[in-house]
């Protein structure tokens, strides 16, 4: 489903909200999470993706073993299968949890009714972002606002745009994972440019507002915005065409007659 979206310059962005896509008059635009998850090295990320089926791999054999059963074939095609399947489970399981959470954040700033939740993981995200955000005066101004850069051609959808006692504009980035990652400041300070070069109002300061699935505390941290770090996003992109546009090429398949 296309969602088509106006922004204050004028400038018309439609977002296939299925795919997770923007378009600027026809065209497909790089969102910023798309720049920073294909531009930049993710080391902890690759080693999770390598190891949590090696560590299923070696219990399950162990399993095995340990209760006297054949490790033939069919027992080892079936372990791998069942390995590769639960990370990428993992994954998706991680994903929607992050998104019901924006769901409801965004909607009990709205002033809509939340309604109970039974996921252990959604139900502790949700808390801790409840009691932090009860202790907080901030202003809501913006709440999941898609944002376009047209001189950089990249797009995105920022989270919260508030303001303090100060009069201040705060730029807030829900998260839910594991901890806070370098690209996490590369993807404010993109939205940040995007912002205020639609808005012109300065944005002062960006916020990480991760909210862990487990554990007790909230982490609220104030990243980095200035220039060497939006350079460093664009670096990324440039990085992430360059790496694209300069695959190998697959040889063709010789026919032998």
């Amino acid at each position: 489903m296309y969602i088509k979206h106006k922004l204050k310059n004028g400038i018309e962005l439609d977002f296939d909200d299925q795919n997770h896509i923007y378009y600027c008059n026809g065209e497909k635009v790089e969102s910023v999470t798309g720049i920073c998850g294909r531009g930049i090295p993710k080391p902890q990320l690759v080693n999770w993706l390598v190891y949590t089926p090696i560590r299923e791999i070696k219990d399950s054999i162990n399993h095995i073993m340990d209760n006297g059963q054949t490790l033939d074939r069919v027992n080892l095609e079936r372990i791998i299968h069942q390995a590769t399947n639960k990370t990428e489970k993992v994954k998706v399981d991680a994903g929607l949890v992050g998104s019901v959470v924006h769901g409801l954040i965004e909607d009990y700033l709205q002033g809509k009714k939340i309604p109970n939740q039974s996921d252990k993981a959604v139900v502790n995200c949700w808390n801790l972002f409840l009691d932090w955000w009860k202790t907080q005066e901030y202003q809501v101004v913006e709440l999941e606002k898609k944002i376009f850069s047209k001189k950089h051609n990249y797009a995105g959808t920022l989270d919260l745009v508030l303001k303090d006692k100060q009069g201040n504009l705060v730029l807030g980035d829900i998260k839910t994972s594991n901890h806070i990652s370098f690209d996490y400041t590369l993807q404010l300070n993109a939205y940040k440019y995007a912002y205020e070069e639609e808005t012109k109002q300065k944005i002062a300061k960006g916020l990480i507002i991760r909210l862990p699935k487990k554990d007790s505390k909230i982490e609220v941290k104030e990243l980095p915005l200035n220039k060497e770090m939006f350079n460093a996003f664009l670096g990324a992109k440039y990085m992430m065409i360059a790496m694209e546009n300069n695959k190998p090429k697959k040889k063709p398949k010789t026919i032998k007659g």
